[in-house]
């Protein structure tokens, strides 16, 4: 069948008008159709992506327009892997279209002129980037007729999905390594999901986890509906170059745990070209990681191949030590010119205080991470001064304010002028050593 016509296949019902035709191996050129609920290659074990008619996506966007598409992660379907109708309209219908923030005093401190924030910790309705991936696998999940979930998670992917698939009536199992955020698991429990922490690192969760799920049958939204999930990534690239006028950025700065967001927008960028929408091979990626746990700024930094690390690191939500997605981050990066930062996790802080002071975002350590690779970038100048920058900030700092270092504020002061008077020229004394 063609690939013309092999889209129209797909569960019984109210169509999308996604133009998905197919998984595809891109390491071997294994194919499958896209109904197969497979998620690893199994001709050679790499995961699987999901190949689309991009000529057909092309004429049925120039066909339905921009005026009527919903503002969120479903604008743009026909480049998106639901076929069904009734699963889209069941999850993340106020995921995506977060706001494009020109960060006029960050790029003040840091020399850049025309920086801009994707701020997915404003994202519906976990507050991370998150929502965006784990809204197409339960989708996804919703497909397959199927109403039980789980995940494994460093943090964001948890609350993600015991809030999706609170709001689909799926019930969802959430395990967390050792070195969890108690903060994101508390909200999950909230949610109504069930929770475990495990004893071991993430890459230890992830095997486990894999094994749970092919020998009970549930899906996991991170590993066995993986080629869907992390199609949801790629709409940061479609919002940000609409949000921009049809104009992509120079440069994105990506924060990188296992992979997805970086490779995706990478994928997303091409499939605008592919589409007509937009010229973007001219975009540089450069991705940000903790020095605790860079096995893929390492490679990229240093021209190898990637060599799995043993995190050690304050930044947990980044804190995989063997990226699934690597080599296409990797890749992804060398292609477009990037580059990546590597910051510790002093740095990390110091950037999340720097955003807050800046530009009044609280971020995670995440999102720190950005903003300080972001800084090393452009004084090593690997970015410059008049280029036009896209930093993501991929979760909000309201959900790991414990990890944040103590910072001491007097208590107790007598509530009465005389004393309220002098702490507050002690504040303006403060203030004016600090500028």
């Amino acid at each position: 069948m063609s690939n013309a016509t092999q889209h129209l296949e797909g569960p019984v019902g109210r169509r999308t008008r996604s133009c998905a035709t197919e998984l595809v191996c891109r390491d071997c050129g294994y194919r499958t159709p896209l109904l197969d609920q497979a998620f690893k290659c199994p001709a050679c074990g790499e995961g699987l992506d999901i190949d689309y008619d991009y000529d057909r996506a092309k004429e049925v966007i120039a066909e339905h327009g921009l005026a009527d598409r919903p503002w969120s992660v479903w604008r743009f379907e026909e480049l998106l892997p639901i076929t069904a109708a009734d699963a889209q309209d069941r999850v993340a219908q106020f995921a995506g279209m977060t706001p494009l923030i020109k960060a006029d005093r960050l790029g003040a401190e840091l020399g850049l002129k025309n920086l801009y924030l994707k701020d997915d910790s404003t994202n519906r309705p976990s507050l991370s980037y998150k929502d965006r991936v784990v809204g197409m696998a339960i989708a996804r999940l919703l497909e397959l007729g199927k109403d039980e979930v789980g995940c494994v998670s460093t943090g964001n992917v948890g609350t993600a999905v015991a809030a999706l698939a609170a709001k689909a009536g799926a019930r969802a199992y959430v395990f967390y390594p050792g070195n969890m955020e108690k903060g994101k698991a508390k909200a999950c429990r909230a949610l109504g999901a069930q929770v475990c922490q495990l004893d071991g690192n993430y890459d230890q969760a992830n095997r486990a986890c894999r094994e749970l799920s092919l020998a009970s049958g549930i899906e996991f939204a991170n590993i066995t509906l993986r080629p869907f999930y992390a199609e949801g990534a790629k709409t940061v690239a479609f919002e940000v170059v609409e949000e921009l006028g049809w104009k992509s950025p120079d440069h994105f700065v990506i924060p990188a745990a296992g992979g997805t967001l970086s490779s995706r927008v990478h994928k997303g960028l091409n499939e605008l070209e592919m589409v007509g929408l937009a010229e973007t091979s001219g975009t540089k990626i450069n991705i940000a990681q903790a020095s605790g746990c860079n096995p893929i700024a390492t490679a990229i930094l240093e021209g190898g191949e990637l060599e799995p690390q043993s995190p050690d690191t304050a930044v947990h939500s980044l804190a995989i030590g063997a990226p699934g997605d690597g080599p296409l981050v990797i890749d992804a990066v060398r292609s477009r010119g990037g580059s990546a930062g590597t910051v510790t996790d002093v740095e990390v802080f110091e950037a999340i205080d720097l955003l807050g002071a800046t530009e009044g975002i609280l971020t995670e350590p995440a999102g720190g991470t950005t903003i300080a690779s972001l800084g090393q970038l452009a004084a090593q100048g690997k970015i410059a001064p008049e280029e036009t920058v896209v930093a993501i900030i991929s979760g909000n700092g309201l959900k790991t304010i414990q990890d944040h270092p103590d910072k001491a504020w007097p208590e107790m002061v007598a509530c009465n002028l005389e004393s309220m008077s002098e702490q507050l020229e002690d504040f303006r004394r403060t203030a004016a050593t600090v500028g």
